[in-house]
């Protein structure tokens, strides 16, 4: 795309974690790519970040080839979207940090509509669509098969958006690329970290 504008940042690896004690990250559970600096968007997250009785926690650190500085931030909130729609299926977690990451974030300036184009272009790759609008994520190695879709079952329908355009606004979180809708439309949060 054009007319966006990226910082030369390097990009940031970013891992979610449950969180074992004040501090100490435990299991992998996913990857993310930070939004902004105190956001990041995990694709397709597994079932377990849906848990309202969990802690979560983040190792942010830079890409291969920086130095090998690395931070540990508590998750403070998580808000779900999907979409069934627009011929794709797919999820997001959006999570909120206690406090920003010291380290630089590359940003990029998009509008919901470009979003929901590049998401059905990209069959609802959300890693394809982001690095396609020029932000700098690394894409962890892919598990075979295809993607558990948990988030079709009823207990999360309230997520689940039918279009592209509604799904990308969302799970816009403070990034540049945000909308806000009065009403159902919104994203409401799934759940919040304590």
């Amino acid at each position: 795309m054009t007319g966006n504008s990226v910082t030369a940042a390097p990009a940031l690896l970013v891992t979610v974690h449950h969180q074992v004690r004040d501090g100490v990250p435990g299991t992998l559970l996913a990857h993310g790519f930070m939004t902004s600096g105190s956001t990041v968007l995990v694709p397709d997250p597994p079932r377990e970040l849906a848990s309202p009785w969990r802690r979560y926690i983040l190792r942010i650190s830079r890409s291969p080839g920086h130095d090998g500085t690395a931070e540990v931030l508590p998750v403070a909130g998580i808000a779900l979207a999907a979409v069934h729609g627009d011929g794709i299926s797919t999820a997001a977690a959006l999570l909120s940090l206690i406090w920003p990451t010291r380290f630089e974030v590359p940003t990029v300036t998009s509008t919901p509509e470009q979003v929901a184009e590049l998401l059905v272009r990209h069959h609802g790759d959300q890693w394809a669509v982001y690095a396609e609008l020029g932000l700098r994520v690394v894409r962890p190695a892919r598990k075979p098969g295809p993607t558990d879709e948990w988030w079709l079952g009823p207990a999360f329908e309230q997520y689940v958006h039918s279009s592209a355009q509604d799904f990308s606004c969302g799970t816009c979180g403070s990034s540049p690329n945000c909308c806000r809708r009065p009403g159902p439309e919104s994203a409401v949060p799934a759940t919040e970290a304590a």
